[in-house]
């Protein structure tokens, strides 16, 4: 376990849902900074005490163990610093989490070599704001992978509070880069 994942284990509801010998806790690997500064707004500018303090991953073990990871789950402790209104995280940043663990599980299924080892960029993402979403606290994100149809490949996401309460929703489409053209 990192220094950046150890303060959530402490918190009683992410301890009970991390109790569970059919889950894996994986590296959060956006969260590790990088030469080439690749992920550098979530491993650095938001890697903070006064922004997000603590990061964690898991996900359901795949059967058998080389099998495409559908589904992963983020826990992430939200501060003052992300705010956009008093005690209130910035929409913005709301957005800018679900495109991040999207993009985390695709990054784990390309380097175990469940799907194609592309560029995968966001052509699209649909954020649906359903409540706000108060600081300081941990939330938890869930991405599905919903299909994979060529290039495309189509993600569903969720962020609940400690209560299960779904505070936002989304829709993304990801498009792999075509290497020959350079497109989306």
């Amino acid at each position: 376990m990192n220094l950046d994942s150890s303060p959530i284990l402490l918190i009683p509801w992410c301890a009970t849902l991390l109790d569970d010998p059919d889950i894996v806790i994986t590296p959060t690997i956006s969260r590790e900074p990088k030469h080439s500064t690749e992920d550098a707004l979530f491993a650095e500018t938001l890697k903070t005490d006064s922004t997000i303090s603590a990061c964690l991953t898991f996900h359901p073990r795949p059967s058998p163990p080389t099998a495409l990871i559908s589904q992963i789950s983020t826990l992430v402790t939200l501060e003052q610093g992300v705010n956009g209104y008093p005690h209130m995280a910035h929409g913005g940043l709301v957005g800018f989490l679900f495109d991040e663990i999207m993009g985390l599980v695709l990054s784990m299924n390309k380097s175990r070599g469940a799907i194609f080892n592309q560029i995968i960029v966001t052509a699209e993402l649909t954020v649906k704001y359903l409540k706000p979403v108060a600081t300081p606290q941990t939330v938890l994100v869930t991405v599905w992978l919903k299909e994979i149809v060529g290039r495309k490949i189509g993600l569903q996401a969720t962020m609940k509070d400690s209560k299960g309460t779904e505070l936002a929703k989304a829709d993304g489409l990801w498009i792999a880069v075509s290497k020959d053209k350079g497109k989306l």
